[in-house]
Formats: structure tokens, sequence, C-alpha cells
């Protein structure tokens, strides 16, 4: 690990050269994200798989690219270079909360009390179509202290598609966090197949597979794989349907597949047989985007965007097995232990707002196998960043005074239980409110930012983990303030 330390600091004093647009934009770079999918041109391609490379952000952001381009300094014109240092960031928190985290920040957990972090990144370019990126992270509370790549990734463009190994996230689906797949998670060992450009037929089609390893010793199962398919069709500029599967498979002790076998995980047409070799974990929704045409009546509106998500843990359909020609209409599927979601996006010429609301079933996020971390990875969801049995609603708005300075707050609440009604498997429920706030400020190559959130909890849950509850009756109210500064070389 010293020798890593000393190369790495080592070559960050030769001078670099401009990056590849290959690589991608990190997940949790939530203010380029919004601002992307609040542009003109973001009703011109999918906008529900993240992240997006280079290629496809430069793009996207349109009118809206002077806003966020310190964050770009990875996304300018390929070639053959060697940049090691890429960015530096140091971020502070201190909270009073013995165990919290930041929602869609890859896998970012407080302690009680100061919480540093340091991250570091670089990059191999080796020409337009072939990057090897890596990501550092350092860790400091009254805990622990930790040293990591938090990412890295070989990333080779063919054609209309890219082929990345190594150690990332993803983000799928409409919503502020993603459903099954989501930037709250931590980053991990996968394969991933997507593509950079969409296939023209009918429309515009883009996907993205992921065969990914959750490497970690767990109370119910070790080691578990995962599986995760998004398609996304847009017909036309002003639509776009998409769907989403997730698998979590394998592990310790569990059965092993060939790839021949992998058609019945992709399908899950065999899970449901209880105690077979596919007896597995799924999830899956169905998602509708509509861009609304406001700006027709309101012309400071640019993008109006409402979105609808249903889904569940398991479903009856005609291809399974167990449900052999059972054909449920609309589409052939009814979905059990349900999802849903429900948002609206909009854009003016200074403001972004966003209300979402999602909800969840009881066993939603939970398998009698995967029994105790179950749809989790080091403590955080795959998924929906709250877990199961959740009702959330929040509303965000972001307003920039000028390109390089902008505020943003949020005010939510969430339940959980959120639906359930069995008073006697929950005779206590919890509902926590927050309000938090975001300043931030570009000067030259730096981003400033001042965090501060404030969540009031009636009846708090001492289980950090979000499938599984230990409620007490106790209110509590605990704040989170934090700063951090990045340098874009």
């Amino acid at each position: 690990m010293r020798l890593v330390y000393f190369i790495f600091i080592f070559c960050a004093f030769y001078v670099f050269s401009y990056a590849n647009p290959l690589v991608n934009l990190n997940v949790e770079e939530q203010e380029v994200y919004d601002n992307a999918i609040s542009s003109y041109n973001s009703k011109k391609q999918n906008v529900t798989i993240r992240p997006f490379s280079g290629y496809k952000a430069l793009f996207l952001l349109g009118e809206n690219l002077d806003r966020v381009e310190p964050y770009l300094n990875t996304f300018e014109y390929p070639m053959k270079y060697l940049k090691p240092l890429n960015s530096f960031t140091t971020k502070l928190y201190i909270t009073n909360e013995e165990h919290s985290f930041i929602e869609g920040q890859a896998g970012l957990k407080l302690r009680k009390g100061v919480n540093l972090f340091l991250l570091e990144d670089g990059l191999l370019s080796l020409g337009k179509r072939f990057i090897l990126y890596y990501q550092l992270r350092q860790n400091w509370n009254k805990e622990y202290a930790k040293f990591e790549f938090l990412r890295w990734y070989l990333k080779l463009k063919f054609w209309k598609l890219s082929l990345e190994l190594g150690r990332d996230n993803a983000h799928l689906g409409p919503g502020e966090y993603g459903m099954l797949m989501s930037s709250n998670a931590y980053p991990f060992p996968m394969v991933k197949i997507q593509t950079e450009e969409p296939l023209k037929f009918l429309g515009k089609w883009d996907f993205s597979f992921i065969r990914g390893w959750l490497i970690e010793e767990r109370k119910d199962v070790d080691n578990p794989d995962i599986l995760a398919l998004r398609i996304v069709w847009k017909p036309k500029d002003w639509i776009e349907f998409g769907g989403t599967k997730t698998t979590l498979y394998g592990g310790s002790g569990r059965p092993g597949y060939s790839l021949l076998e992998y058609w019945d995980l992709i399908t899950s047409s065999k899970d449901n047989l209880t105690g077979g070799k596919f007896d597995n974990d799924s999830f899956a929704h169905w998602d509708i985007s509509i861009y609304l045409p406001l700006n027709r009546w309101f012309k400071d509106i640019k993008i109006a965007k409402f979105y609808w998500l249903e889904g569940g843990s398991d479903i009856t359909a005609f291809w399974q097995e167990e449900d052999k020609g059972d054909f449920r209409l609309p589409f052939g599927i009814k979905f059990h232990y349900w999802c849903y979601q429900i948002g609206l996006l909009l854009s003016t010429r200074k403001s972004i707002f966003r209300v979402e609301y999602t909800s969840t079933a009881d066993r939603f996020f939970i398998h009698h196998i995967y029994n105790y971390e179950n749809y989790t990875y080091k403590g955080l969801s795959l998924g929906y960043p709250y877990g199961r049995n959740i009702q959330s609603l929040f509303f965000k708005h972001r307003y920039y005074f000028n390109n390089s300075t902008s505020l943003e707050y949020k005010i939510g609440a969430f339940k959980q239980p959120g639906r359930d009604r069995d008073t006697v498997k929950y005779p206590v429920k919890m509902t926590r409110y927050y309000i938090q706030f975001l300043l931030n400020k570009k000067i030259n190559h730096f981003i400033l930012e001042g965090f501060f959130r404030l969540d009031k909890t009636d009846n708090y849950d001492k289980n950090p983990l979000p499938t599984k509850f230990d409620m007490t009756k106790e209110d509590k109210t605990f704040y989170i303030l934090g700063f951090s500064v990045s340098y874009r070389i």
C-alpha cells in the first residue's frame, strides 16, 4: 500500500494532458446529473441508466454546461496519456447520530462525532476507446481509519457499446434514487456491458447488463452475486419506457451456474420453486417517463417530466414453471410484494425542482435464504436507500444565483413500517422528518460545498440495516454539518 501511495504522489507532479470522455461521471455527482437530466437535450436521449460517459454527459448538459464545467475536467479531448491525479477532494462531516449515512453518496457512512474523508482519482488513457480509471478514499472517525480503492475499472468502447471490468456502482431508473440499483450502494466488483450510443429501431434503445460480486462476510450468505439488467425504449422524444430486473443469487454454500443457465437467472423462470437450484431473490419493475409540453404556455419552463414506476419482488408470469399459461393483463404478469414511485421533475432558467413519492412493501428487499443483510452491501441498500416497508416523500429545489453559485434545499419525510397495519408484528412505527441545505460555489478549479441537515425522528430505529427494524419509543433529533473542498486539475 505504501508503494501505491508513493507512486501516486510522485506521478502527481507531472504535467498532465487532457482527459478521455469515455470515463464515467461518477453516479454520486448529483449536481451534474440534475443539470444533465433537466436540460433541453435531455428529451433526446435516455437518462435513466447511469453513470453517463463523458460523450453522453457533454451532449446532455447543453445550455447547463457552464454551471458544472469544473466537474468535467476528465471529459475533454481523448489521447494517449497518464493522469495519475485528476482531482483531490476533502470532506468533513460532524453528526450526533451513532450510525448514519448520506443518501446517494456511494456508501458514505458516518459515525457520531467528526468524520473526515479524502478522495483522489486518476486515469490512464490509451486513445478514445480504452481507459483505466481509479478512485482512492481515506476515512477517519473515532472508530476506525480506512484506506481503500473506492472504485477502479478498465473500460473499452466498441461499436456503440462499452465493456467495463472493475469496481463501480450504477443507478437504474427515473427517480432521484434508483429503486433496484442506486448511487446509494458502495461500489462493488462487476462486469458491465452497456450502450454508449442508442441503438435505433422504431425509436432509440439503450441497455445495461451487470454481473456483480458482493464480496463480504455476512450473517446470512457470504459473498453473494448479483445480476442487473435495464432496457429502455424511447419511441419519441416525449416518452420513454423502461424495465429493470435484478437477481441476488449464489454465495457460499449456494449453487453455481453455467453460462447456459444464465437465461433462467435473467428470466427468473424457476425462482419460485422453493428449495430448488434457482431459489434466488429477484426483483423487477417497469417505468414510464413523459415529457409534458408546459413550455407552450409557460415560456420559462425548459423541461417538465412526469414519471411512474411499478414493480415487485415476486411475479405471476406465464413463462414461469409454476405459472405456465397464466397471462395477466395488460403485460402478461402480475407483481407481488410491490414497489411504487411517482415523481415530477421541472426546470426553468435558474431552478431545478423535483418532487417524488416512493413506497415499498413489507417483504420487499428480503428473502428466506438471504434473510439478514438481504438486499444490501456493506450495510447499505443496493436499491432505494431506506429499504423495505417504506413511505417516502420529498421536495427538492436548486436555485442558481449565477453559473458558479447555487443553493439547494430539500424537505422530506419517511415512515417505516410505512403501510403495514399489523400492530402485533409492528407495534411501534418510525416517522422521520428532515430538511437539508447545500450551498455550492465554484472558483476556478475549486468546488466548495457547505452542507447542513436536520432530522426529527418520532420513535427511533436503532438498527442501521435498511432491511431490519428495532423501533424504540424514543423521539430524537439529529444534525449533520458538513463542508467539502474539491480541486479539479
